[in-house]
Formats: structure tokens, sequence, C-alpha cells
């Protein structure tokens, strides 16, 4: 927004925020020239520390062929840290990982972008942002719409234009796109897939602050727990409620439906077989965007789901601390009873004790009362005797979870994703609505790289060892390749 961007306002986001204090830096080209090398260029969201460190030895020395032998002179490693620590870099380590990686921030991306738009186009694609900016205007009107005639009136125009269109096609008048149409298009959903990816940086970046600030309120409060979660999860459901929240639970449902995927996948092969876009100069390799969504998209998932790893880690830390305290005064309690064994105080006020007191009187309590006597005259006929043992509690199936994990990693070898249907439809459910149970229980473990959707499914499941079956009504996760199960 460019709202009251007045002169203080510009003075003040010119001195403080990030993005400029990258572009003032003395070795702002050697770095965001290594960046746009490494992570930009190769299209990698993440590098390993001795990977980049490798890589960045090897820029210095392309770079110093042209600069002179003093240009750059510092460890590549020195490099690395400083940049991680001014904020330009974020140094992470994966979970159940030994070695350090890289990724960039979002203000360095957002240096890269504008950096990378002065180089300009062959040409602007006027006509189609005009037409992109035309049908826009129309659906929030008609969307906004509380009139139902108004929306019947544009649903019925856009029928007589498909009805117009169908009857050029009968009478063989098909209208193509010219080359510069095709380039003009193709430019735009470049630019489009490219600021998408670049979106969930920040995305990522204001989770992965909500779980910073939520672990240094854990640490600095001397509150309970109750008043600190309130506060934490009031922010959380901000983040949730807010517009960006909103926005990123509609697209992770829209990217959670393989059918959506599937014809995601197929529209990028299909442009990318068009002549004129196979003889284009490509800055954004399209045929990569579905697994990079999914990537950046489970990224944002796994924040969220390490904030509720923290809080839970939370609450049994603060139950432990508790318990131990308890403990400690009981036996501070007995040591100072034992010595006053032999000389107990005279004084009548011998301790104080912090907060006011409860007082549990006599009187306060209830009265008691009898239980009325349950007199059984004879045994109900209808009644009978229990015909069911206990035995049966016992007659249960042991589900193998690795075995289960094995099944849905097969898949996953030559699939982007799968869910539970499919991999019932591989194999066979053979231990009853149990194994079923066994799948859902992988696909909610963390880090088990599923994703709960609203879809549901109807699965057959036999118990050989039984001989009977039943059909099993269940949720329908989507399993990922994003972490080995």
């Amino acid at each position: 927004m460019t709202a009251d961007l007045d002169y203080q306002e510009i003075r003040y986001r010119l001195e403080n925020y990030a993005v400029f204090k990258i572009l003032r830096k003395e070795s702002a080209a050697f770095m965001l020239g290594f960046f746009h090398d490494q992570f930009k260029r190769r299209h990698r969201a993440d590098i390993p520390q001795s990977e980049l460190v490798a890589a960045l030895g090897a820029f210095q020395e392309f770079a110093r062929i042209g600069a002179g032998e003093s240009f750059a002179p510092r460890d590549p490693q020195a490099y690395l840290d400083e940049w991680a620590n001014d904020g330009f870099l974020r140094k992470f380590y994966p979970p159940e990982a030994s070695e350090a990686r890289y990724d960039l921030t979002p203000d360095s991306e957002r240096a890269l972008e504008w950096l990378a738009e002065l180089s300009g186009r062959p040409f602007v694609g006027a006509e189609s942002r005009l037409l992109a900016l035309f049908e826009t205007l129309r659906d929030l009107v008609y969307g906004a719409a509380y009139d139902p005639e108004e929306r019947k009136a544009e649903l019925e125009r856009r029928r007589a234009e498909v009805d117009a269109e169908l009857g050029r096609l009968e009478r063989g008048e098909i209208g193509r796109f010219d080359e510069t149409r095709i380039l003009e298009r193709y430019y735009g959903a470049e630019d489009a897939a490219r600021r998408l990816l670049a979106d969930f940086k920040q995305i990522e970046q204001n989770f992965r602050d909500l779980d910073r600030e939520t672990k240094e309120r854990v640490i600095a409060s001397d509150r309970s727990r109750g008043s600190v979660l309130k506060e934490v999860f009031e922010h959380r459901d901000a983040i949730v409620a807010s517009d960006q929240g909103k926005s990123f639970s509609s697209f992770w449902a829209f990217l959670m439906s393989l059918d959506k995927r599937e014809e995601l996948t197929g529209l990028v092969a299909r442009v990318l077989d068009i002549p004129a876009v196979r003889a284009a100069q490509k800055s954004f390799p399209l045929d990569s965007l579905d697994s990079r969504l999914v990537g950046a998209g489970a990224r944002v998932q796994a924040m969220t789901h390490r904030l509720n790893e923290e809080l839970r880690r939370f609450l049994d830390e603060g139950a432990r601390r508790e318990g131990l305290r308890v403990g400690e005064l009981v036996e501070a309690w007995k040591r100072l009873a034992l010595v006053c064994r032999e000389d107990p105080p005279r004084d009548r006020d011998f301790m104080e004790l912090d907060g006011e007191p409860e007082l549990g009187l006599v009187m306060d309590r209830p009265l008691f009362s009898p239980e009325e006597e349950t007199v059984i005259g004879e045994r109900p006929e209808a009644a009978g005797l229990p015909s069911v043992g206990i035995d049966a509690l016992y007659d249960i199936d042991s589900i193998d979870l690795g075995a289960l994990a094995e099944r849905v990693n097969a898949l996953l070898a030559g699939a982007p994703q799968t869910s539970l249907s499919e991999v019932a439809g591989r194999f066979p459910v053979t231990q009853g609505a149990a194994e079923i149970l066994g799948y859902l229980t992988l696909a909610s473990e963390e880090p088990s790289g599923a994703a709960f959707g609203p879809e549901r499914a109807e699965i057959a499941a036999r118990n050989e060892r039984r001989g009977a079956g039943l059909v099993v009504d269940t949720p329908d996760p989507a399993f990922l390749p994003e972490a080995e199960l």
C-alpha cells in the first residue's frame, strides 16, 4: 500500500527496513550475486552448509578474476555467519539432522525480486494484464452482489458467450492466439508463479515469528500457564483468522485435492509443449511448480505443527516443575518438623504463608445422606444370564505400523502424493478396522508428511482371521513425500 507515505514514513522505512539495509551494504553486489546464483538460478529452497561453503569459495575465486586478489578476503564460513546474523540468510537445523542448512529470508527474496524487475521484459503484456484486471473486477462485482437477479443475468450472459463460441467452432471458425499473445500470457504465468513462491517465504516467516515469540513468552514469563497460553492462543488465532491465514488455508485445501494437482500438472505440460513457448527464453521452471508449491506449503504446515509441539512441551514441563516444587515443600516441612520436635515454637505465630487463607469449616460440608437400600425381589426372566465371556476382550489384532508405513512409501515412490483410499486399493485391508486405524495413526503422527482435508472414503475392510468383513466410512488423508514415514 502507498497510503500515508509522507517524508517521515519514507525516511523511517529507508533507515529501518532490512531490504534497504541489504541494498546499502558495501558487499551487496557480491552477496546478492551469490544468492541469485545458488538459490534462484538453481531454483533451490535450502542448501546444506558444507555445499554452500564450497560454492561460496568457488564464487569468491571467480569474483577475484575481475576484482583482484584482495577482493572478499575472508573465509567463506565467516561470510555465511555474518549474513545469517544480519538476517539476510536463515541458518537452521532440520529435525534429526546434524548439519545446518541455509535458506533466503523474505527480505533477501524481496531484494532479488526488485533487482530482477529492473531488467525488464522484451515487451510488456498490456493486453493480458488489462483482460486480467477486467475479469478480476467483474468477478468482484458479481461475486459480491446480493441481488439474485443481477447474478442470474451475469450467468446468462456467460452462457450466451459460450453458446456463441460453440457456434463458431461448429462453423469452422477457430480463433487461436498468435505468438505475441502466447508469450505475453506465458511470461505473466511465470511472474505469477515466482511471486507466489516468494510470498510463501513471508507466510512461513510469520509463523516462525509466532513460534519464536511463544518460546520467549514461555521462558521469560513468571505468570501462570493459563495466562500465557491464553495470550499465545489469541495471537495464533489472530494469524489464522487474518486475511493471509484464510487465504493460505484455502490454498492448502486446493492443493491437497489430487484432481486439482493433476489438472495443474497437465496444464503446465501442455503449455510447455506449445512451439512458441518451447522456443522462448524462460526464467522460471514451470514444470516444477507443483512440487515446489507442495514443498512450500508443507514448510508452513510444519511451522504450525512445531508451534503445537512447543505448547505441548510447555504444559508437560510446567506440570513436572509443579510436581517437583510440591515435593520440595513437603521435604522442607519434614525437616522443619524434625528440628522443632524437641523444642516446638511457643509463639502463636511461628510461620507466615503467602496469599489469603482458604478456610474449610466443618459446617461448610454437606450433611450425610444415607443411601437408599435397593431391594431386588426376583430375577427378571427376560434378561437371562450373560452369554458373552471376557475372552473377547483379549481377542484383538496386532497391527504392524512399520509394515503399513512401507506400503505408503512404496506408493509415494512413484507419485507426488497418495491417499488412504489409494493405499487400501493397492494393498487390500486384511485386518479389519484396526488396520485402517493404523493408517490414520501414521497420518496423525508428527512428522508424518500427511494432511487431513474434508475428503472421506468408504473402504472395504476384511478381517481374514475372523472371516468377517465390513465397509468403513473414514477420513481420507493425503500422504506426502515430505518426510519418511
